[in-house]
């Protein structure tokens, strides 16, 4: 793949990331409030470098791994850092020893990954105890708009499915992750029309489930139209069409099992 393709992908996912960026800033927000001197930092889904980039500004001493399941997003990384490494890996799968790293973060990623238990399972493996797991994924209400509107088409499944913050709540206990903060709010963004926010879901990689036979549902013109009819029914008086995400932040430690550990 030649630099310039490289070059344009990074620069349409960073102009799509419109909703991701601001939980970054976010999230970037309450890692502030929290006494963090990481030696070994990962971030999981790190696509481009968007939230790697935010995370070296704070750590700047830190060992950084970049781990995506993309490699041309890991290609286009916008980072330029001898202390960063990108590692191309299914989050349920992560390449590394237990006990590794100090603080393991993740954004707009774990959701993308259908069997969310075995992630979370791999990041609590990795993580050093004491260590921090700071994340943001998506709940169920997240693009809701766009679901119902297919609803109206046909049956098929459309839209990702996303888990409940209480079941990840659930999952994190089950795993002994102590002191788990988990909350939720609601971020709206405003569209034109439902082709741009379809350009800026394809620009950052949002993909529906595959069908049991692995391809992707055909979709006519017709269907296509039917939908765009039906999402106009959420147009505002001020003309625009909203895509809400419901966005879930969590927080949690491993334990440390009884580990004393001496200053030397």
């Amino acid at each position: 793949m030649s630099k310039e393709i490289i070059k344009l992908f990074s620069e349409k996912y960073i102009d799509s990331a419109i909703v991701q960026k601001e939980i970054i800033d976010r999230l970037m927000e309450r890692l502030s409030f929290i006494n963090l001197s990481p030696r070994k930092v990962v971030d999981i889904g790190s696509g481009v470098g968007l939230s790697t980039k935010s995370l070296l500004e704070m750590h700047s001493n830190s060992e950084f791994y970049m781990i995506d399941h993309s490699h041309v997003s890991l290609s286009s990384n916008i980072l330029k850092n001898k202390n960063v490494s990108p590692v191309c890996a299914s989050f349920k799968d992560i390449p590394f020893e237990d006990n590794t790293f100090d603080f393991v973060f993740s954004s707009s990623a774990l959701h993308w990954e259908l069997d969310i238990q075995s992630s979370f399972k791999e990041i609590y493996r990795i993580l050093k105890p004491g260590g921090l797991f700071l994340f943001s994924t998506y709940g169920p209400d997240t693009l809701i708009e766009l679901r119902s509107s297919w609803s109206h088409v046909d049956d098929k499944k459309h839209v990702n499915d996303f888990y409940d913050m209480h079941d990840i709540g659930d999952l994190m206990l089950s795993l002994n992750f102590m002191d788990s903060v988990l909350d939720a709010e609601k971020i709206i963004i405003q569209y034109g029309s439902v082709m741009q926010l379809q350009k800026d879901l394809k620009n950052i990689g949002s993909k529906v489930l595959r069908s049991k036979g692995g391809k992707e549902p055909l979709l006519g013109n017709h269907k296509m139209k039917e939908m765009y009819q039906e999402y106009e029914k959420f147009r505002s008086k001020s003309g625009d069409l909203p895509a809400t995400y419901e966005v879930i932040y969590g927080s949690a430690w491993k334990k440390m099992d009884n580990i004393i550990q001496y200053s030397k």
